[in-house]
């Protein structure tokens, strides 16, 4: 009896442990299968947003159709990585435990992309597989509405341009903005009726979200070249005592044709909170009936005062969401390498692209992962930049990228490999020219040999206004660094 009894309650156990094996193997096929069905339609909707921004769509429902696709794809590629990204912390967490160095196995590039692919599909599970099946499901209704939209596509006419590769289209055109540059044009193509001549729209914006730059793409759209005559840039300070006649003859002019009408355009950069005074604001547009019919005023400012100023909505401009700033990033952080296989720095790529939002900062990061295409560079790179993020934190109480956007003081890391610290008192931006700078990337690599005090390019903008970014810098003792830091503890 008791054999009877041992022998059935063996084949109980190993027959629930063989049911929990079998559903436990189920559930990570059916994560896999999710996953990859993930992947093939976010390269199907990629495939149409290409083919999309590469026709001259005029429709704007097409327009607002094709906005929702890239907002999909970027959600879904962020959701990939994010949750890959996941899976290596992990893995590295567990090196760690077990008193190993963090590496991958050493195999040809093909295996090693199969390795992390099989380990990634394995290892999320729970709430990343929930998000997973919700994108999927999201994703799937909004493809299942475009099939008019690839239709009434095929009727469009290409945009004419070389087929350069996507990172190299990306440092040349205004990524992200596609939405506030057909709000833009809209307003300034539509006829003014009534007895409102004059139509002004306010951009208000941060510093350096690209207020500038959007108007200046839009200054070189020809459909707003051939409907004004005269394109006229002007600084907010030009605004005393002067009316807008005056403005025309005396500001920048970006564009002037001889045509029949003489409608203008004139656009007014309110850069310091001192160049906003609402009196001469006032004073200015009482003198609009001196300009012809039509004419339109853009008005870019930092500041609230200028919302209730337009005859239109004002057009608020901010950073990217955090998925389409990770594209963008990553697009030119790997350029045509697959990043996939080089897990170790797309992770180093997404937590830098998660600090520094900014246009100016991701072109910056991104240009010098390509020049620093290894592994023990960043491995270096990334425990210096966490060093100083840390210091700042305890000096100032601050991330230094939130005291840069404050025209804070903030310190700077001269060669990594053997630290010494940069204070940067000044960050300006300026018209390009071809005077001699030190590159940011010099100072960081050590490699730069300027002393005292210098100035430092952080980037060349490729697109108008061919916008410089220079910070204003001084060598620091080490020891100055420490001496402050105690004070302020």
């Amino acid at each position: 009896m008791e054999v009877l009894l041992s022998a059935v309650l063996g084949d109980l156990v190993s027959r629930s442990i063989s049911f929990l094996v079998d559903k436990y193997y189920q559930q990570k096929m059916g994560m896999g299968v999710d996953l990859q069905c993930l992947r093939h339609l976010l390269l199907r909707i990629e495939a149409t947003v290409l083919e999309a921004e590469g026709r001259h769509i005029t429709n704007r429902a097409m327009l607002r159709q094709l906005q929702m696709l890239r907002e999909g794809m970027y959600k879904g590629y962020y959701l990939v990585d994010t949750i890959k990204n996941g899976v290596l912390q992990h893995e590295m967490v567990n090196d760690e435990v077990g008193d190993h160095s963090f590496s991958f196995p050493k195999l040809r590039p093909t295996k090693r992309l199969c390795f992390f692919t099989r380990t990634f599909t394995m290892a999320f599970q729970g709430e990343d597989r929930k998000e997973v099946g919700e994108m999927l499901c999201s994703l799937q209704s909004i493809t299942d509405d475009m099939k008019e939209f690839l239709v009434f596509l095929k009727g469009y006419p290409h945009i004419h341009r070389q087929p350069y590769s996507q990172h190299l289209i990306l440092e040349k055109c205004m990524f992200g903005r596609q939405a506030e540059i057909e709000r833009i044009t809209n307003f300034l193509l539509r006829e003014s009726l009534g007895a409102e001549s004059l139509g002004v729209l306010s951009i208000i914006g941060p510093a350096r979200v690209g207020k500038s730059t959007l108007v200046e793409h839009i200054c070189y759209d020809e459909r707003v070249r051939s409907f004004f005559s005269s394109i006229v840039f002007c600084s907010g300070s030009d605004i005393r005592s002067k009316s807008f006649a005056d403005l025309r003859d005396s500001g920048i002019v970006k564009h002037q044709s001889c045509v029949a009408h003489e409608r203008s355009l004139i656009i007014i950069e309110f850069i310091d909170d001192g160049d906003v005074d609402e009196e001469n604001w006032r004073r200015l547009y009482s003198s609009r009936s001196c300009i012809p019919h039509g004419s339109k005023i853009i008005i870019t400012s930092r500041s609230e005062r200028f919302r209730n100023v337009g005859t239109t909505q004002p057009l608020e401009l901010s950073l990217l969401p955090q998925e389409a700033h990770w594209y963008f990033f990553k697009v030119l952080a790997f350029g045509s390498t697959n990043p996939v296989e080089h897990p170790f720095l797309e992770s180093a790529a997404m937590e830098m692209a998660a600090e520094y939002r900014c246009f100016v900062a991701a072109n910056f990061v991104a240009s010098l992962f390509r020049a620093n295409f290894c592994t023990q560079f960043w491995h270096l790179f990334l425990r210096c930049h966490r060093n100083i993020v840390e210091k700042h934190v305890i000096l100032f109480g601050e991330h230094p990228y939130t005291l840069v956007q404050k025209n804070h003081d903030i310190y700077l890391v001269e060669n990594f490999r053997d630290p010494k610290f940069i204070l940067v008192n000044g960050y300006k931006t300026c018209l390009r020219n071809d005077d001699p700078k030190v590159m940011l990337h010099e100072v960081h690599t050590g490699t730069s040999k300027a002393h005292g005090k210098f100035e430092v390019l952080v980037w060349r903008s490729r697109i108008p206004p061919y916008h410089e970014f220079v910070m204003s810098c001084e060598a620091q003792a080490q020891q100055h660094i420490i001496f402050k830091r105690k004070r302020a503890r």
